[in-house]
């Protein structure tokens, strides 16, 4: 029953629209919405088994778990440990560890919330916690698995995928969140909320409709005021190239709909602990669980932000895509949504085992590696030229302008226009 101000009674100009809708996929195929999962889709394999099952998790749900051997927890556990003794070192001994602008080595990224030590071959020097532990063991298995995932992705899409990284790109990011509460950002309610908690002028997220309507998953809206049928009121806010089959004369970046209160979720800015949406540089991130659950994804069909690690257990692993391999496959095996949401935050002084730390392993490729798509017309562009967003180009993959999934994530100003 959702209705909207910008409707077309038109049948034949929805017959026509849909015959063009359907063109449009099949030369564009990330115009083709992501169908829903069926219920036998696999989403948990073990690390000893091929990586084969997981492509179509990957391409319907955007991402899948890994489950790793009692052994194989225990050096992630190690690692976890040994990250402790190295942040816990005074700052003048980490920073003896900065290599910039060679990558590599201790990194404090702004606002100064948290501080990384990224974990490569090839270092000029390396931290004995890290030299003596098990922190390379575990590198060497996260990249043995990662690059059998691009050689099975490369076979279904005839690409020689895990050839582009090199010796040195494959990164373990050792990260340590001891000032979270320094971070602000957009933080969505998880629940579903009665109507009564959206009064006029809330931010609110539209989730989980279904039908052509799917196409505003994941929009951000204001509530304008209730509706009949205890329905909200909301206007949208639309990426800049949107494409809706039931709504083919839309003009304009905003648009009224009536919904209900289950369809939407409570949108709280600034709040801290909150980090940046994004999706990764590298064709395929390994995330294992990191010490207390801070990790959130957007769900690709439903638009909702979920707590990823709240479902993970301490043995496993969330493995996703990244923009490099969502562009070379032409958004087949889309890039993942994801932020840091450390919503349990330790009071300013607390101790180091009260931070949050994660240990994420990426399959970057190297700086010259082409990506050159075979499906959708999309010109040739280097890892490089993606990785720095090289004439906005990271902004121009045509399905950030034209899917409401990717209302949370700005590379630059242009997605804003």
């Amino acid at each position: 029953n959702n209705t909207s101000k910008n409707s077309n009674n038109d049948n034949s100009s929805n017959t026509s629209s849909q015959s063009k809708h359907k063109q449009n996929a099949d030369s564009f195929p990330w115009l083709a919405p992501i169908p829903p999962a069926p219920a036998t889709l696999r989403l948990k394999g073990p690390i000893s088994e091929s990586p084969a099952w997981m492509l179509e998790a990957l391409r319907l749900k955007g991402y899948a778990i890994l489950k790793l051997s009692e052994a194989e927890s225990k050096l992630v556990a190690s690692v976890f440990s040994s990250c402790r003794a190295f942040f816990s070192r005074p700052n003048a001994e980490k920073e003896s560890y900065k290599f910039f602008p060679i990558p590599g080595g201790y990194l404090t990224p702004f606002p100064g919330s948290h501080e990384i030590f990224e974990l490569r071959r090839g270092l000029m020097r390396c931290p004995s916690e890290f030299v003596e532990g098990e922190a390379m063991r575990v590198f060497a298995m996260f990249e043995k698995y990662a690059t059998a995932l691009c050689l099975e992705i490369g076979r279904e899409v005839g690409m020689d995928i895990a050839s582009l990284p090199d010796e040195r790109t494959p990164t373990m990011r050792l990260i340590h969140y001891d000032r979270p509460y320094l971070s602000h950002g957009d933080a969505d309610v998880l629940e579903p909320l009665p109507a009564a908690a959206f009064p006029p002028g809330s931010a609110v997220r539209i989730v989980g409709l279904d039908g052509d309507d799917a196409a505003f998953n994941g929009a951000r809206g204001v509530v304008k005021a209730a509706a009949a049928n205890d329905e909200i009121l909301v206007e949208l806010t639309l990426p800049k190239d949107f494409h809706h089959i039931g709504i083919p004369n839309l003009t304009g970046r905003t648009l009224e709909r009536s919904l209900a209160a289950t369809k939407l979720r409570l949108l709280k800015t600034e709040a801290p602990g909150m980090y940046s949406a994004h999706a990764d540089s590298s064709l395929v991130t390994i995330a294992p669980h990191s010490t207390c659950s801070g990790l959130e994804i957007k769900d690709p069909r439903s638009g909702e932000w979920l707590s990823a690690e709240d479902e993970l257990q301490a043995d496993e692993c969330l493995v996703f895509a990244g923009d490099p391999l969502d562009y070379l496959t032409s958004h087949r095996f889309p890039a993942l949504m994801h932020r840091p949401a450390v919503r349990v935050l330790p009071q300013q002084g607390s101790h180091l085992l009260e931070h949050r730390v994660s240990t994420p392993f990426f399959l970057y490729p190297k700086a010259s590696a082409t990506l050159a798509p075979t499906v959708g017309s999309l010109p040739k562009i280097t890892f490089d030229e993606l990785n720095g967003n090289i004439n906005g180009c990271r902004d121009a993959f045509p399905w950030k302008g034209t899917s409401c999934y990717y209302s949370d994530m700005v590379y630059s100003d242009d997605l804003r226009e």
